[in-house]
């Protein structure tokens, strides 16, 4: 039985995650989603296909969109998504909207809680929150791989009237932020004094928007970001800031069993122009 998971990380915890399922699932792929994305259409003949994500915006990443309607995963047993945050039940019911056009949907989703990597807004997690997080995720991971082992379905329920209040809120603000562009956050990079030009802003940024120019990062407006933060939380000399967001005052995170080149990986992931994997 072959399990193939999909994966988008800019930080390195929804990459962790999907390593300890793999660990705990024998016969799994990982395959990035940020290089699936370079082909056509990704066709999939595994038994058991699952998507590992984080939470932007209080929804699934746009990336995590256009990968579902590229995709063709009709093939598989059991096809499961993964948040690597809590969210609303309607991040996975929008999702469904999107396969049932597949004529599928999710057989299971799960959500786990890794550490806040949201820098413009959240503070850093202490190295103690970490532990802990960690600890957590351990035990509900060998939870979830039973349940996707022996493909047991699995859905939370929130209960219909927390979950029409909520998700009126959730759509609201998951609204403005993508209307605005994250609040003008796209467009709020900078490098200040500290820059060295080591050009790992450039290697890591997952939508190739970054090109060291004179020994500057330079961003490109019209290519769109993907929000994932690898720029600004791997740079070595914490020297990629936000404007308004006062990034200069606060500490920095990724995931810290994930570097850089692991980040910078998913970009060259060997696929061709139009992916049919099969096992």
């Amino acid at each position: 039985m072959e399990t193939e998971i999909y994966y988008f990380s800019g930080t390195g915890n929804s990459l962790h995650v999907a390593r300890e399922l793999k660990k705990r699932i024998p016969n799994t792929t990982l395959i990035p989603i940020v290089s699936a994305l370079k082909s056509e259409k990704t066709t999939s003949f595994a038994d058991i296909v699952g998507i590992v994500f984080p939470i932007h915006a209080h929804t699934f990443p746009w990336v995590i969109e256009q990968f579902l309607r590229k995709s063709n995963l009709r093939g598989a047993s059991y096809l499961f998504a993964l948040s690597t945050r809590e969210c609303a039940d309607k991040v996975f019911s929008d999702m469904n909207k999107i396969l049932k056009k597949q004529g599928i949907e999710l057989n299971a989703s799960f959500m786990v809680n890794t550490p806040e990597n949201f820098i413009p807004v959240f503070p850093v997690p202490t190295k103690e929150e970490i532990n802990h997080l960690e600890e957590e995720l351990q035990n509900h991971l060998n939870t979830i791989q039973n349940k996707i082992s022996n493909k047991i379905p699995h859905h939370r329920d929130t209960g219909i009237l927390i979950s029409v209040f909520a998700n009126t809120i959730l759509r609201i603000s998951t609204f403005l932020f993508q209307k605005t562009g994250y609040f003008g956050l796209q467009k709020a990079y900078y490098a200040n004094e500290k820059c060295v030009g080591c050009g790992t802003c450039e290697k890591v940024c997952l939508s190739n928007k970054i090109k060291i120019i004179n020994d500057k990062p330079v961003w490109n407006r019209d290519i769109p970001c993907m929000y994932c933060f690898a720029c600004i939380s791997y740079c070595p000399q914490n020297a990629i800031q936000a404007k308004r967001m006062r990034t200069s005052k606060k500490g920095r995170y990724h995931h810290p069993q994930i570097t850089a080149k692991d980040i910078s990986n998913q970009k060259s992931y060997p696929l061709g122009d139009s992916i049919s994997i099969k096992h």
